[in-house]
């Protein structure tokens, strides 16, 4: 059950999952992005590769989708960000 409780924010309605998503990130701010974006898709990953996320019948069932789609969400987002290059500009040399 305390298992359940710790990813039910995997199952959060998107905007809600995109603002935990976003705590994840600035609480890791002290990570550079390439970074913090290659480990944030492996877990993602490994979580995606489970067979279940939910251990509890009653919640698995609605659940579980919800999670996934949110979690591929994600990883789609970060793979797009990683592939247009840095948010900012490095410094000029000189």
């Amino acid at each position: 059950m305390l298992c359940d409780a710790d990813l039910a924010v995997l199952a959060s309605p998107p905007e809600a999952y995109a603002a935990y998503a976003s705590a994840v990130r600035e609480e890791y701010g002290h990570v550079p992005d390439e970074q913090f974006t290659a480990g944030r898709i492996a877990v993602l990953e490994q979580l995606l590769a489970l067979p279940r996320l939910y251990r509890l019948p009653a919640v698995a069932g609605t659940w579980e989708p919800r999670a996934r789609a949110n979690l591929a969400a994600e990883i789609s987002l970060l793979r797009a960000r990683a592939a247009s290059g840095p948010a900012t500009p490095p410094p000029a040399a000189g």
